[in-house]
């Protein structure tokens, strides 16, 4: 039997030569439709970019500032099956935030049970379509789409324990989506010329079908416009998308001594309103990349999104004006 280093090395050269080949079609429209992709159920890499380091060592001292000088909301703490929920977030201020939800029998002494990166989204209307509760902590993947038209667009609720009785499959509900920049960088390209795959072979035959006399290798390569284009792919796991877009409008915030830019994006549809998206862009991902209104951007995000406050819903956007308010000691038994 093959040792653990032997497996890794098999891995490897698998995945390499995976690398050196071009995807077959089949292969090509799976990564279209995102047909491979996975759960995966950990906030390491959002907590890495927010916080420009190793989670690892610094998480304990998150958890700390975040229970000591956060505030919460009405609408983030509830009881559910005689346990209590308080969601506490820091810094008040700011639309990005470290967040601990603490939870405990009614009445008594509540402890940490998640701690997640909370990014203030935009509304946006979004019919259930399906759940993928996480098996650790108090978040699940979720599922909701625009119409039937249009698959699915899967994003990370932090708050599913609150949220969980609303997300019944096929009621329209109102989410707050962000989204988290992994990588980012002005988009290069106005035309993406395509030789292979799915894409180029309707090309090919609808080409060859409007010239009889010409042969497959006298096929011109298919150029697709990029400029102005508004274009989401699925990425590797639920949740993570590549996108194309143009800025709509820059904000400079801060999570402590992170910088982070927000890019508000939309998205059109022909027969809804546009899908409204900010993106936030700490400084380890954006490094010396300074986007402006009008830039265009190829950026892979990880997105989240909870089901709107009440009370926000009267509120502005995208600020976060409702008032935090102080902590409350957990309670007692009397």
């Amino acid at each position: 039997m093959a040792n653990h280093k032997d497996k890794e090395k098999t891995a490897a050269e698998n995945g390499a030569a995976t690398q050196d080949r071009l995807p077959t079609p089949d292969e090509a429209r799976a990564q279209l439709s995102g047909a491979n992709r996975v759960h995966f159920e950990g906030l390491g890499m959002p907590w890495a970019v927010l916080l420009g380091a190793s989670p690892a060592q610094l998480m304990p001292q998150v958890v700390a500032t975040v229970l000591k000088e956060g505030g919460t909301r009405p609408a983030w703490r509830w009881t559910k099956k005689e346990k209590d929920y308080v969601l506490m977030a820091w810094p008040k201020e700011e639309p990005v935030r470290a967040a601990v939800l603490v939870s405990g029998p009614v009445n008594e002494k509540m402890r940490p049970v998640d701690a997640f990166p909370l990014l203030q989204g935009l509304p946006n209307d979004l019919t259930v379509d399906q759940i993928h509760p996480w098996e650790k902590g108090a978040g699940a993947d979720v599922a909701a789409f625009v119409d039937e038209g249009h698959k699915p667009m899967w994003f990370y609720d932090p708050l599913f324990e609150r949220d969980r009785d609303d997300l019944t499959p096929g009621v329209l509900q109102t989410f707050l989506v962000a989204g988290l920049a992994f990588s980012i960088r002005k988009a290069l390209l106005d035309e993406l010329t395509i030789t292979q795959g799915p894409y180029y072979e309707a090309h090919a035959e609808k080409w060859l079908q409007e010239h009889p006399d010409c042969k497959r290798l006298d096929v011109p390569p298919l150029k697709i416009p990029m400029a102005g284009r508004h274009l989401i792919f699925p990425g590797r796991t639920y949740g993570e998308y590549q996108l194309r877009a143009r800025v709509e409008q820059v904000e400079d915030h801060q999570l402590e001594r992170m910088p982070v830019k927000i890019l508000y994006l939309s998205f059109p549809f022909e027969e809804h309103a546009p899908l409204l998206l900010p993106v936030y862009a700490p400084k380890s991902v954006l490094k010396e990349y300074e986007p402006k209104v009008g830039d265009e951007i190829d950026a892979y995000v990880w997105l989240q999104g909870r089901i709107i406050d009440m009370e926000e819903q009267s509120q502005p956007m995208p600020a976060d004006l409702e008032q935090d308010i102080k902590h409350p000691e957990a309670r007692k038994p009397e």
